[in-house]
Parts: C-alpha cells; sequence; structure tokens
C-alpha cells in the first residue's frame, strides 16, 4: 500500500474540492449577480450531494471492492470540476455543484479502507494523519481557492482541480491493492442494517449527533465569515479573505497528536475535550467580532475542536464492528454533513436578518448541544439489534 503521508495528500486534495466555493462566494455573487443571501444555495447544493451520496453510495464500500469506488469517486469529481469552471448560468451551476458532492467519497471511503489495514494499537494515530490531510484540505482550500481567485477568476481553481482528480484515480489504480476475501453484500440489506447498528452502538449514536452538530457549526461560520470579512470595516477582498484559512495550519500539525492521544487515553474523554475548545472558539468569535486577531484565535480553537472530536470519534466507530467499518463511516459522515447542509440552509436566514452575531450565538447554541450529547442517559443506552 502506498505511504500513509501519500494518503493522507490525496484526501486532502480530493477533500478542498468542496470548500473551494467558500472564499469565491462573494466573487461569484458578483460575477452572476445574485440577491443577497442567494449564494449560500451553492454550499448547500454541495452538502445536499455530500450527505445524500454518504447515505445511499457510501454503505457499498462494505460490500464492494474500495479501490474501484475510489477510482470511480475520483473521476466523477473531475467531471464535476470541470462543470462548474465551464457552465454559465447559476441553475446549471448549482447542479453542478450538487453532482460534486455527490461524488466527493475518496476523503470517506480511505478511512474505512485503511483502517482494514492497520493494527488496533495504531489505528487512532493512522487515522489522525490522514485526517490531518484532510484537515489540510478544508482549510488550506479557502487560501488557495482565494488567491488563485483574485488572479485568475473564481473558476479556474476548479479546472485545476478536475486535472489533479484525473491524476489521484490514475496513483489509486497504480499504487492501492486490491481488498482480498470482499464479501458481496445485497444493496437493500445493506441500508437495512444501519438502523441495527444505531440501536446497537451507543458510542455510535453519540458520535453521530456530535459531529452533525459541531461540523454545522463549522461550517455556518466559516461560510459566513467571508462575507463578514468583505463588510466594512475590513472590506478584504478574496485572496485576503482566503488567508484566514492558514490559521487551520496549528490544528493540522496537532492531528497526529491528537490521534496518539486517543489512542492513549480514549475516544470520549478527547471528544468532550475537543468539545469544550469549539465552545472556547465559538465564544470568542461572538464576544470580538470586530477585532482579526480574536477572529484569528477563535477560528484556531474552533478548528482543533472540531478536528480533535473528528478524529476520536472516527477511531471510536471503526472499531465498533469491522465487517461494517463503511456503514458505520456512512452514517458518522452522514451525520456530520447533514448537519453541515441543515446549518448551510439556515446560514441565509440568520445572514439577512442578524448578520454575524446571530451566526455566532447559532454556532454557540450548537454546540452546546454536542456537548450536552456526551452526557444524555438516552444516547448512552446500548441496546441489542
Amino acid at each position: 500500500m502506498g505511504s500513509t503521508l501519500v494518503l493522507a495528500i490525496i484526501t486532502g486534495l480530493s477533500v478542498a474540492n468542496l470548500y473551494y466555493v467558500q472564499s469565491l462566494l462573494p466573487l461569484i455573487a458578483h460575477q452572476l449577480v445574485l440577491p443577497a443571501g442567494g449564494v449560500f444555495l451553492i454550499p448547500m447544493a454541495i452538502q445536499v450531494g455530500l450527505a445524500l451520496a454518504l447515505l445511499l453510495v457510501l454503505p457499498i464500500g462494505d460490500g464492494r471492492e474500495r479501490r474501484r469506488m475510489l477510482i470511480l469517486s475520483a473521476l466523477g469529481m473531475a467531471m464535476a470540476c470541470a462543470a462548474i469552471g465551464l457552465l454559465p448560468s447559476f441553475p446549471l451551476l448549482l447542479l453542478a455543484f450538487f453532482l460534486l458532492g455527490l461524488t466527493a467519497l475518496v476523503p470517506y471511503l480511505l478511512p474505512a479502507y485503511v483502517s482494514a489495514l492497520v493494527p488496533d494499537a495504531i489505528r487512532g494515530r493512522t487515522l489522525g494523519l490522514i485526517l490531518s490531510g484532510q484537515f489540510t484540505g478544508l482549510l488550506l482550500s479557502r487560501s488557495v481557492s482565494g488567491l488563485v481567485g483574485s488572479y485568475l477568476g473564481w473558476r479556474a481553481i476548479f479546472l485545476l482541480s478536475a486535472v489533479v482528480m484525473v491524476g489521484v484515480a490514475v496513483w489509486i489504480r497504480a499504487q492501492l491493492p486490491r481488498e482480498q476475501n470482499v464479501k458481496p453484500i445485497a444493496y437493500l440489506a445493506l441500508q437495512s442494517s444501519q438502523l441495527g447498528l444505531l440501536r446497537r452502538y451507543s458510542g455510535l449514536r453519540q458520535a453521530c449527533l456530535s459531529q452533525g452538530l459541531q461540523f454545522g457549526t463549522f461550517m455556518a461560520l466559516w461560510s459566513g465569515l467571508a462575507l463578514h470579512l468583505a463588510e466594512p470595516p475590513w472590506k478584504l477582498d478574496a485572496a485576503w479573505i482566503g488567508a484566514f484559512g492558514l490559521v487551520g495550519i496549528v490544528s493540522i500539525v496537532a492531528a497526529p497528536r491528537i490521534g496518539r492521544l486517543v489512542d492513549q487515553f480514549g475516544a470520549h474523554k478527547l471528544v468532550v475535550a475537543a468539545t469544550l475548545l469549539s465552545l472556547l472558539g465559538v465564544a470568542i468569535l461572538c464576544c470580538f467580532p470586530n477585532s482579526l486577531p480574536a477572529i484569528a484565535l477563535g477560528l484556531i480553537l474552533l478548528d482543533l475542536g472540531v478536528q480533535g472530536s473528528y478524529v476520536a470519534n472516527q477511531t471510536r466507530v471503526f472499531s465498533l464492528d469491522p465487517a461494517a467499518r463503511s456503514r458505520l463511516g456512512c452514517l458518522l459522515f452522514f451525520s456530520a454533513y447533514l448537519g453541515a447542509a441543515i446549518a448551510s440552509c439556515l446560514v441565509a436566514m440568520f445572514w439577512v436578518h442578524w448578520h454575524w452575531p446571530g451566526l455566532t450565538l447559532f454556532g454557540a447554541i450548537l454546540v452546546i448541544l454536542a456537548l450536552v450529547s456526551q452526557f444524555s442517559p438516552r444516547l448512552n443506552r446500548s441496546r441489542v439489534a
């Protein structure tokens, strides 16, 4: 198998496609002459497409060869990015962004694929490194797209990414081994078994609710940040807005260490600690909306908290049932992006009426609910399916 570092890079390049648009929202709104809040339909379309892919397609990985699915996903993203770079009208662009989300499964197939190949004792640190690649792509995508958008236009980054994703598909086919002894499972059986997994594992229920609430907060605040910084008193352009993605370097560097802490202290304790970090970050963003240093600090803490929870929750979930890792990952990832999709739908309403203060208060409520979910007696009760 290729090195974990290369897989982390592939994960980052793949997931970046979902977030290039966030720094480009003001440019897109201006070029396409969209009404106030209308541009938020784009991140919503991406998240809805991804949520459907996670729910309907990702479970197939437990009954099919994941390497083939990885190749098809990379090629699908390449075609969607090319369409975004070329299509002229806003309705067609919304469809292309939806298809981008629908095909973007590489970052979500890889953890289950890798988890089957590494010992339990190092699963946390291995997933931590791969997830550091995911967060590198997620956070630095804004900086890259903002810079490219300022000089070459907002479509250029998607045309470039189309070429990159073709290269990713070629590398996966050449370097990753086929999975052995894959037992085919009927699609309806795969789907129907997911409710049984939720009933059986309390840790799965906690992880799904926690990640959905925290990732919804993450997406809402990062989507609103671009418009907040484009307003007075700063009026920053796309390049400077994208530069705020560099604050994520702290959480990127911390990810492998978080994975080792999960192996050492357990996933639940790390989820609680990480959620408290997220809450502190959102509180700073809410209390100091006009201070750039405070905004940077709040984003650093939010990124650390969300990433820490993500590493811990994946480690917890993938250890529950080795034969159901794709389905377990499906439930966790679907919950995360369903939360992101719902939050993206609500962002426009909060922005139109309350702007940045309303968004940060909304985020604080979500993180508090995520923290409470880790101590809910109802969620802690396991059932036998």
